[in-house]
């Protein structure tokens, strides 16, 4: 598995993720909410080849970095893994804390990567990881 890091308006993201985001299937497992991106964004995108497993958005702030709809192949876990991995290495410094809404059936995941609950929904959680608080 490889993973790359692109600018959330690069050409390539838009060739590697459109027919994902685009597919009923991949919106369903995000309880139907549309993905975006802007210059602010850097995403994070899991291939085999040119076949995508999953993809992390991070939208970073002067707060810090956020990560909100998430898509992982199958709940794919050493995918989502390796996608959490790298948003924390690239986010060490000035971009911690990470802040992420992540689906309930993934905060495990996220917590094994140092992410503590800050509130919980029926379907999401809202973690953070590197805060100094």
């Amino acid at each position: 598995m490889l993973i790359e890091k692109l600018d959330g308006t690069s050409p390539r993201l838009y060739m590697l993720v459109a027919p994902l985001v685009m597919r009923r299937s991949v919106l369903r497992q995000n309880n139907n909410y549309p993905f975006w991106t802007s210059r602010s964004h850097v995403w994070f995108v899991a291939r085999e080849g040119e076949n995508v497993l999953g993809f992390v958005p991070v939208e970073i702030t002067d707060r810090g970095t956020k990560i909100n709809n998430y898509y992982v192949s199958g709940d794919n876990v050493d995918v989502l893994s390796g996608l959490l991995n790298e948003v924390i290495r690239f986010s060490v410094g000035d971009l911690l804390p990470v802040r992420a809404v992540a689906h309930s059936r993934h905060a495990s995941v996220f917590r094994r990567y140092g992410f503590s609950p800050i509130k919980e929904w029926k379907y999401y959680v809202k973690m953070e990881c590197g805060s100094d608080e």
